[in-house]
């Protein structure tokens, strides 16, 4: 962690909340989302953590909070815990070597030559025209539970902001966690992609239908990525944030 980021976290909470407000007020950005939230937080589930850039942003704008790392892929979930080790946040962090889906199983994961794009799914014809930089590489066998199972084993009765970034099956984790969602989760985050699959197929409506089934409105879009404007389909992706209603 460089010296500059070490000063930042030993502002006290009240200066580092005034700096953001004022860095993050306007923009579209994870920023912009994390300030509408609470900021005495405690639980965080961080789906599909990769190498815990997000988890990091959290355990420093959330000073009470706990956060759950979940990353199936070894390479990834090794980086994760020690860039939160060196960060110095391992007191706040639960580092778990799982995946959410729908069943427990273990399936294979496509390792993609950009690591942010590992998925249980293969590359659509979609996915590759926007990101015609990303290939598959090898596999990895990765276990897989559903997140209603874990969260009734480890006895969690409360979780406030749940990260969903899981690159293609948001369907089949939503339904894995919907106890878990509809009755316990007062936050979602969710990244949602419009080339993970064929347009025609119309999952990113099933998953407003699925959210608002749960309980969830969207409350703010952020991070929206499109291509450029000679492309017909230029809505790439997005992020949500979803409340309760």
């Amino acid at each position: 962690m460089s010296l500059a980021q070490r000063l930042k976290d030993s502002l006290p909470d009240d200066v580092k909340r005034r700096v953001r407000e004022s860095r993050h007020g306007g923009s579209n950005d994870l920023g912009g989302a994390l300030l509408s939230l609470d900021r005495d937080i405690r639980v965080i589930f961080d789906v599909g953590a990769n190498v815990g850039n997000v988890s990091l942003h959290f355990l420093r704008w959330f000073p009470a909070a706990i956060v759950h790392g979940f990353e199936p892929a070894t390479q990834m979930y090794a980086e994760m815990n020690q860039r939160i080790s060196e960060a110095g946040f391992s007191d706040r962090f639960r580092p778990h070597q799982i995946g959410f889906f729908d069943q427990e199983t273990d399936a294979e994961l496509n390792l993609a030559s950009h690591h942010g794009a590992n998925s249980l799914i293969g590359i659509s014809d979609a996915y590759h025209t926007a990101n015609p930089h990303i290939s598959l590489g090898a596999t990895e066998s990765v276990s897989l539970v559903r997140m209603d199972d874990f969260v009734r084993s480890e006895g969690i009765d409360h979780i406030d902001l749940v990260k969903i970034d899981v690159e293609g099956v948001e369907d089949q984790v939503l339904a894995g966690g919907a106890d878990t969602l509809s009755t316990i989760v007062d936050a979602v985050i969710m990244e949602m992609s419009f080339v993970r699959h064929d347009r025609n197929e119309g999952s990113y409506l099933n998953l407003f239908t699925q959210m608002h089934e749960l309980g969830f409105a969207p409350a703010y879009i952020f991070e929206v990525e499109q291509s450029d404007p000679d492309v017909r389909w230029r809505l790439n992706q997005l992020d949500c944030l979803f409340r309760k209603y």
